[in-house]
Protein backbone atom coordinates (compact mmCIF):
# COMPACT_ATOMS: atom_id res chain seq x y z
CA UNK A 1 0.00 0.00 0.00
CA UNK A 2 1.63 3.53 -1.00
CA UNK A 3 0.50 5.95 1.67
CA UNK A 4 -0.84 9.33 0.37
CA UNK A 5 -2.17 11.06 3.47
CA UNK A 6 -0.40 11.48 6.99
CA UNK A 7 -2.23 12.85 9.94
CA UNK A 8 -0.66 13.29 13.45
CA UNK A 9 -1.88 14.78 16.07
CA UNK A 10 0.06 17.56 18.19
CA UNK A 11 1.22 17.34 21.73
CA UNK A 12 2.99 14.14 22.73
CA UNK A 13 3.16 13.01 19.58
CA UNK A 14 4.19 15.73 16.97
CA UNK A 15 5.77 17.84 19.93
CA UNK A 16 7.99 16.03 22.17
CA UNK A 17 6.70 16.80 25.68
CA UNK A 18 8.52 19.85 26.12
CA UNK A 19 6.44 21.30 22.84
CA UNK A 20 9.24 21.12 20.68
CA UNK A 21 9.29 19.54 17.54
CA UNK A 22 12.79 17.62 16.66
CA UNK A 23 14.98 18.72 13.72
CA UNK A 24 15.24 14.89 12.32
CA UNK A 25 11.34 15.09 12.74
CA UNK A 26 10.69 18.16 11.17
CA UNK A 27 13.02 16.51 8.66
CA UNK A 28 11.46 13.29 8.29
CA UNK A 29 7.50 15.18 7.51
CA UNK A 30 9.15 17.70 4.47
CA UNK A 31 10.87 14.33 2.89
CA UNK A 32 7.45 12.56 3.25
CA UNK A 33 5.47 15.66 1.21
CA UNK A 34 8.53 15.92 -1.01
CA UNK A 35 7.32 12.31 -2.06
CA UNK A 36 4.11 13.61 -2.82
CA UNK A 37 2.37 12.31 0.98
CA UNK A 38 -0.12 15.13 2.03
CA UNK A 39 0.18 16.34 5.71
CA UNK A 40 -2.70 17.12 8.03
CA UNK A 41 -2.28 17.85 11.41
CA UNK A 42 -5.28 17.24 13.78
CA UNK A 43 -5.86 17.85 17.73
CA UNK A 44 -8.25 18.80 20.26
CA UNK A 45 -6.79 22.70 20.86
CA UNK A 46 -8.54 25.41 19.03
CA UNK A 47 -7.10 26.67 15.26
CA UNK A 48 -4.35 29.00 16.42
CA UNK A 49 -2.69 26.72 18.70
CA UNK A 50 -2.88 24.37 15.23
CA UNK A 51 -1.98 26.68 12.56
CA UNK A 52 1.08 27.83 13.58
CA UNK A 53 2.76 23.78 13.53
CA UNK A 54 1.24 23.36 10.27
CA UNK A 55 3.15 26.44 9.02
CA UNK A 56 5.98 25.39 10.65
CA UNK A 57 6.30 22.08 8.40
CA UNK A 58 5.32 23.27 5.15
CA UNK A 59 1.88 22.05 5.44
CA UNK A 60 0.21 25.11 4.42
CA UNK A 61 1.92 25.92 1.68
CA UNK A 62 2.10 22.48 0.09
CA UNK A 63 -2.08 22.33 -0.02
CA UNK A 64 -2.32 20.32 3.45
CA UNK A 65 -5.11 20.67 6.03
CA UNK A 66 -5.53 20.92 9.75
CA UNK A 67 -8.21 19.52 12.23
CA UNK A 68 -8.82 21.39 15.15
CA UNK A 69 -11.49 20.79 18.12
CA UNK A 70 -10.98 17.18 17.79
CA UNK A 71 -12.06 17.54 13.91
CA UNK A 72 -14.83 19.56 14.60
CA UNK A 73 -13.54 22.07 12.54
CA UNK A 74 -11.89 21.35 9.40
CA UNK A 75 -9.32 24.36 7.80
CA UNK A 76 -7.59 24.41 4.23
CA UNK A 77 -3.78 26.23 4.40
CA UNK A 78 -5.63 29.33 3.84
CA UNK A 79 -7.69 28.92 6.95
CA UNK A 80 -10.73 28.67 5.30
CA UNK A 81 -13.50 26.35 7.07
CA UNK A 82 -13.99 23.47 4.74
CA UNK A 83 -15.99 21.88 7.51
CA UNK A 84 -17.60 22.53 10.90
CA UNK A 85 -19.65 20.82 13.65
CA UNK A 86 -21.15 22.76 16.47
CA UNK A 87 -22.42 21.76 20.20
CA UNK A 88 -25.90 23.45 21.05
CA UNK A 89 -25.14 26.38 23.41
CA UNK A 90 -28.47 24.87 25.08
CA UNK A 91 -25.98 22.10 26.74
CA UNK A 92 -23.90 24.54 28.68
CA UNK A 93 -26.00 25.81 31.68
CA UNK A 94 -26.37 22.06 31.50
CA UNK A 95 -23.05 20.73 31.58
CA UNK A 96 -22.33 23.69 34.26
CA UNK A 97 -25.10 22.71 36.22
CA UNK A 98 -24.16 18.89 36.57
CA UNK A 99 -20.27 19.77 37.72
CA UNK A 100 -21.28 21.85 40.65
CA UNK A 101 -20.36 19.48 43.12
CA UNK A 102 -17.05 19.32 42.17
CA UNK A 103 -13.70 21.21 41.58
CA UNK A 104 -13.36 21.53 38.09
CA UNK A 105 -13.11 24.88 35.88
CA UNK A 106 -14.98 24.57 32.55
CA UNK A 107 -13.41 26.27 29.56
CA UNK A 108 -14.76 27.29 26.34
CA UNK A 109 -13.10 28.44 23.20
CA UNK A 110 -13.27 30.98 20.12
CA UNK A 111 -10.92 30.37 17.06
CA UNK A 112 -8.62 32.01 18.82
CA UNK A 113 -9.16 32.78 22.56
CA UNK A 114 -10.06 30.24 25.44
CA UNK A 115 -12.55 31.77 28.62
CA UNK A 116 -13.48 30.67 31.66
CA UNK A 117 -15.77 32.49 34.58
CA UNK A 118 -13.73 30.47 37.35
CA UNK A 119 -9.88 30.30 37.42
CA UNK A 120 -9.93 27.60 40.45
CA UNK A 121 -7.50 25.16 39.42
CA UNK A 122 -4.12 25.07 37.88
CA UNK A 123 -5.09 22.53 35.28
CA UNK A 124 -7.29 25.11 33.66
CA UNK A 125 -4.11 27.34 32.66
CA UNK A 126 -2.52 24.20 30.51
CA UNK A 127 -3.67 25.02 27.44
CA UNK A 128 -3.29 28.60 27.36
CA UNK A 129 0.41 28.40 28.61
CA UNK A 130 1.05 25.93 25.93
CA UNK A 131 -0.47 28.35 23.01
CA UNK A 132 1.28 31.16 24.83
CA UNK A 133 -1.84 32.59 25.07
CA UNK A 134 -4.17 35.04 27.91
CA UNK A 135 -6.66 32.90 29.29
CA UNK A 136 -9.75 35.01 29.18
CA UNK A 137 -12.00 35.60 32.46
CA UNK A 138 -15.64 36.39 31.87
CA UNK A 139 -18.32 37.09 34.22
CA UNK A 140 -20.32 34.20 33.37
CA UNK A 141 -20.27 31.94 30.96
CA UNK A 142 -24.14 31.18 30.84
CA UNK A 143 -24.89 35.19 30.03
CA UNK A 144 -21.44 36.01 28.09
CA UNK A 145 -21.10 33.26 26.01
CA UNK A 146 -23.04 34.16 22.74
CA UNK A 147 -21.31 32.34 19.99
CA UNK A 148 -21.51 28.66 18.87
CA UNK A 149 -19.08 26.52 20.44
CA UNK A 150 -17.30 23.31 19.11
CA UNK A 151 -16.96 21.79 22.20
CA UNK A 152 -16.79 22.35 26.28
CA UNK A 153 -13.32 21.47 27.92
CA UNK A 154 -13.74 20.64 31.49
CA UNK A 155 -9.91 20.68 33.40
CA UNK A 156 -9.01 19.21 36.80
CA UNK A 157 -6.88 16.78 38.57
CA UNK A 158 -7.30 13.61 37.01
CA UNK A 159 -8.39 11.36 39.77
CA UNK A 160 -11.44 13.74 39.85
CA UNK A 161 -12.20 13.64 36.56
CA UNK A 162 -12.15 9.63 36.08
CA UNK A 163 -14.57 10.16 38.69
CA UNK A 164 -16.90 12.82 36.66
CA UNK A 165 -16.53 11.70 33.49
CA UNK A 166 -19.34 8.77 34.04
CA UNK A 167 -21.57 10.66 35.87
CA UNK A 168 -21.53 13.21 32.50
CA UNK A 169 -22.46 10.02 30.15
CA UNK A 170 -25.13 8.89 32.13
CA UNK A 171 -26.58 12.14 31.90
CA UNK A 172 -25.57 13.21 28.17
CA UNK A 173 -24.11 10.50 26.68
CA UNK A 174 -26.90 9.49 24.14
CA UNK A 175 -26.52 13.30 23.21
CA UNK A 176 -22.92 14.29 23.46
CA UNK A 177 -19.46 12.42 23.62
CA UNK A 178 -17.63 12.74 26.43
CA UNK A 179 -14.25 11.76 26.56
CA UNK A 180 -10.82 12.77 28.21
CA UNK A 181 -8.00 13.94 25.60
CA UNK A 182 -5.43 14.41 28.50
CA UNK A 183 -5.57 13.22 32.10
CA UNK A 184 -6.77 16.63 32.92
CA UNK A 185 -8.52 17.45 30.59
CA UNK A 186 -12.57 16.22 29.93
CA UNK A 187 -13.62 16.65 26.35
CA UNK A 188 -17.54 17.23 25.83
CA UNK A 189 -18.41 17.17 21.87
CA UNK A 190 -21.18 16.88 19.58
CA UNK A 191 -22.96 13.60 19.35
CA UNK A 192 -20.27 11.50 16.24
CA UNK A 193 -18.21 14.37 16.18
CA UNK A 194 -14.33 12.99 16.70
CA UNK A 195 -11.07 12.88 14.46
CA UNK A 196 -11.96 10.47 12.76
CA UNK A 197 -14.99 11.71 11.58
CA UNK A 198 -12.41 14.85 10.62
CA UNK A 199 -9.75 12.52 9.03
CA UNK A 200 -12.46 10.41 6.72
CA UNK A 201 -14.04 13.66 5.52
CA UNK A 202 -10.38 14.89 4.39
CA UNK A 203 -9.42 12.10 2.79
CA UNK A 204 -12.89 11.98 0.99
CA UNK A 205 -12.16 15.69 -0.25
CA UNK A 206 -8.56 14.86 -1.21
CA UNK A 207 -10.03 11.66 -3.26
CA UNK A 208 -7.73 9.48 -0.96
CA UNK A 209 -9.23 6.23 0.61
CA UNK A 210 -9.06 5.24 3.92
CA UNK A 211 -6.43 2.37 3.27
CA UNK A 212 -3.59 5.36 2.59
CA UNK A 213 -3.66 7.18 5.24
CA UNK A 214 -1.33 6.96 8.44
CA UNK A 215 -2.96 8.42 11.64
CA UNK A 216 -0.74 9.02 14.38
CA UNK A 217 -1.30 9.37 18.27
CA UNK A 218 -0.84 8.95 21.98
CA UNK A 219 -4.29 10.01 23.84
CA UNK A 220 -8.19 8.84 23.62
CA UNK A 221 -9.21 11.87 21.47
CA UNK A 222 -7.00 9.55 19.21
CA UNK A 223 -8.67 6.84 18.82
CA UNK A 224 -11.45 7.33 16.45
CA UNK A 225 -8.66 8.18 13.73
CA UNK A 226 -6.65 5.09 14.99
CA UNK A 227 -9.18 3.16 14.16
CA UNK A 228 -10.29 4.82 10.82
CA UNK A 229 -6.83 4.56 9.38
CA UNK A 230 -5.35 2.51 7.15
CA UNK A 231 -2.49 2.50 9.33
CA UNK A 232 -3.28 3.35 12.75
CA UNK A 233 -0.20 4.45 14.83
CA UNK A 234 0.22 5.01 18.36
CA UNK A 235 3.02 6.55 20.16
CA UNK A 236 5.28 4.63 22.19
CA UNK A 237 4.25 7.33 24.87
CA UNK A 238 0.48 6.29 24.68
CA UNK A 239 -1.94 5.49 26.51
CA UNK A 240 -2.99 1.26 26.68
CA UNK A 241 -6.29 1.79 25.06
CA UNK A 242 -4.62 3.03 22.12
CA UNK A 243 -1.41 0.92 21.84
CA UNK A 244 -4.48 -1.82 21.69
CA UNK A 245 -5.94 -0.77 19.15
CA UNK A 246 -3.40 0.77 16.97
CA UNK A 247 -1.86 -1.64 13.83
CA UNK A 248 2.10 -0.42 14.70
CA UNK A 249 3.28 1.08 17.97
CA UNK A 250 6.05 3.27 17.46
CA UNK A 251 9.61 2.07 19.01
CA UNK A 252 10.81 5.70 20.04
CA UNK A 253 8.50 8.00 21.91
CA UNK A 254 7.49 11.51 21.10
CA UNK A 255 11.26 13.10 22.82
CA UNK A 256 12.71 10.23 20.35
CA UNK A 257 11.80 11.08 17.06
CA UNK A 258 8.98 8.44 16.85
CA UNK A 259 7.07 10.54 14.49
CA UNK A 260 10.36 10.01 12.27
CA UNK A 261 10.29 6.35 12.69
CA UNK A 262 6.94 6.17 11.24
CA UNK A 263 7.65 8.12 8.38
CA UNK A 264 11.47 6.53 7.42
CA UNK A 265 9.51 3.21 7.58
CA UNK A 266 6.00 3.80 5.99
CA UNK A 267 6.66 6.30 3.76
CA UNK A 268 10.39 6.30 2.87
CA UNK A 269 11.06 3.26 2.02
Amino acid sequence: MKYRLLVTDIDDTLLTTDKRITNKVRDAIFKAQDAGVTVAIASGRLPIGVRPYAEELGVCERGGCYLAFNGGLVLDAQGNILHSNVLDRKYLPAICNALRPYDVTVLVHTHDKIFTDNNQNSYAYTEPEALHQPLYLLNNLLTDVDWDLHKILIAGEPELLHEVEPVLKAQFGQELDIFLSAPWFLDVMPKGVNKGVGVRYLAARLGIPTEAVIACGDSYNDLSMIQCAGLGVAMHNAEDALKEAADYVTERDCDHDGIAEVIEKFILT
